[in-house]
């Protein structure tokens, strides 16, 4: 048994499928999510989230804050902007925003 992870945009949901390991850009840091994890509520900052299957990373996302819970295996992400890091584009190279957007998909730190 995994854990389930759902990401949920006001438009739609982004991803909902069982994982590994997830590791989120928390407000104070960054912090892993395995199953069995205790019960837990935060948010969320600009950055990567890494998403593990079968013992791989499986997807990447921009994310630009946002809420998370974790409880009763299953890990829930409230966000208004997440992208596939592999989508992004830059749309203003002048605002610091996404010049720090683009750093951020250009490096991976947990792969």
């Amino acid at each position: 048994m995994n854990l389930n992870l759902e990401i949920i945009s006001p438009q739609k949901v982004i991803f909902n499928e069982e994982i590994d390991l997830c590791i989120l850009p928390g407000a104070e840091g960054d912090f892993g999510i395995l199953k069995k994890h205790m019960p837990f509520l935060t948010t969320l900052r600009l950055g990567i989230a890494y998403i593990y299957k079968n013992k791989k990373l499986h997807e990447t996302f921009l994310i630009n804050g946002g809420v998370v819970e974790v409880r009763d295996n299953k890990c829930t992400i409230l966000t208004e902007d997440i992208i596939k890091k592999d989508d992004y584009k830059i749309s203003d190279k002048n605002l610091e925003s996404e010049k720090q957007k683009s750093l951020m998909v250009k490096k991976l730190f947990y792969s």
